[in-house]
């Protein structure tokens, strides 16, 4: 019996941690490390395997596919999206909902779950339908006024060839949706959208809900499986074991007695539970870009400029150390250690924590900029 419950952790744990090493492994934190290296080896293999056992065929219609899908402006993912939607709400209608009420459960906890779900379905839908702040040339010129060219990353002049204006500082031509974009963030296929100045807001908004909604329908699926069990005595009954001798329930078998029951309740609970780690860690990440006033577009660029890590960055330093005596590092003056580290990280445009979020979700708008 408590194989089973095995089972079911080591799927959790095995999900979790390769969704986070695909998801995370490319990026600059972990590129280089052990993250970055599992990531690598994974995608070498399975490209080996990919192209010596599948026919020819069959590999250039799945990279059209993908190609399709993941690089091409189009509504396949949103369709998937709120069809999951659409599976969770029934799912919660069929499966537990029936249960809320014959515990006697407060009616709170579904009214909660079914404003979560709208509230998601609306901001999905004004994300994937939103401005990103689309840059022409009736509104380049307000759009360069909103943020200074620092030089480095962003350098005036800079022509986009397709759009043919200077693009302002920040933004950023979308190959996707072929446009200039406004504090481009990054283009999102789920919303089939760009992630821009606009929008940002509505998106980071949207990725808050879906992990709080998974961590409250985590919580209301958990407590109607915990009511129902208690009502039914589950844990005051006895199992027949494999000796033909009477044990007490343990909780590993009801568990797995409530699973074999109600799958669909237990495969819910387990899968809102796992969203709500993946979606809740991608919703912490824009909010520290938020806070800190990034781009994902911004992140990307820093990491090549300075490809190496922090871990690195200090053990060149700390080697540099050891060959550097004393006196020479003392006749370096504090103005050209200053003049040397500006000119090699990018400083980004941060104002503070609190301006940040003002400047997310209370964006520039260009429109009343034209009408002053």
């Amino acid at each position: 019996m408590a194989d089973f419950f095995i089972l079911v952790i080591l799927y959790m744990v095995t999900f979790s941690a390769t969704a986070y090493i695909f998801l995370m492994g490319d990026t600059d934190y972990h590129r280089n490390g052990v993250v970055g290296k599992i990531r690598a080896a994974i995608v070498q293999v399975g490209m080996w395997i990919f192209n010596h056992i599948f026919p020819r065929s069959l590999q250039d219609s799945f990279t059209n596919t993908i190609d399709r899908v993941l690089y091409t402006r189009n509504c396949y993912l949103q369709i998937i999206y709120l069809l999951l939607l659409l599976f969770i709400t029934v799912t919660y209608t069929v499966s537990i909902q029936p249960h809320v009420e014959e515990n006697d459960l407060p009616p709170g906890y579904s009214i909660g779950v079914y404003a979560t779900l709208t509230i998601n379905w609306i901001l999905f839908l004004a994300t994937s339908f939103s401005d990103p702040g689309e840059i022409t040339e009736g509104n380049q010129q307000a759009y360069n006024e909103v943020y200074a060219f620092d030089g480095l990353m962003y350098v005036d002049g800079n022509m986009c060839r397709t759009c043919g204006f200077v693009k302002p500082a920040r933004s950023k031509h979308c190959a996707f949706c072929d446009r200039c974009v406004h504090r481009f963030d990054h283009h999102c296929s789920w919303v089939n959208n760009c992630i821009g100045g606009s929008n940002v807001h509505l998106f980071l908004m949207l990725l808050i809900t879906i992990a709080l909604g998974s961590v409250y329908g985590t919580f209301v699926t958990a407590m109607v499986f915990v009511t129902m069990v208690r009502s039914r005595g589950i844990m005051e009954a006895s199992y027949v074991g494999a000796d033909g001798r009477l044990y007490p329930v343990t909780r590993l078998i009801a568990f797995q007695h409530m699973f074999m029951e109600y799958p669909g309740m237990v495969f819910l609970m387990t899968c809102l539970s796992l969203l709500s780690i993946l979606v809740g860690g991608f919703a912490a990440y824009h909010m520290y870009l938020a806070i800190t006033n990034q781009t994902t577009n911004e992140r990307y660029k820093t990491a090549i400029t300075n490809p190496q890590s922090d871990h690195q960055r200090q053990s060149d330093s700390t080697l540099k150390w050891s060959k550097r005596t004393s006196s020479d590092f003392q006749r370096r003056s504090k103005s050209d250690r200053t003049r040397e580290e500006k000119e090699t990280h990018w400083r980004g445009y941060s104002k503070g924590m609190f301006r940040n979020l003002i400047e997310i979700f209370f964006p520039f708008d260009v429109n009343n900029s034209k009408k002053r």
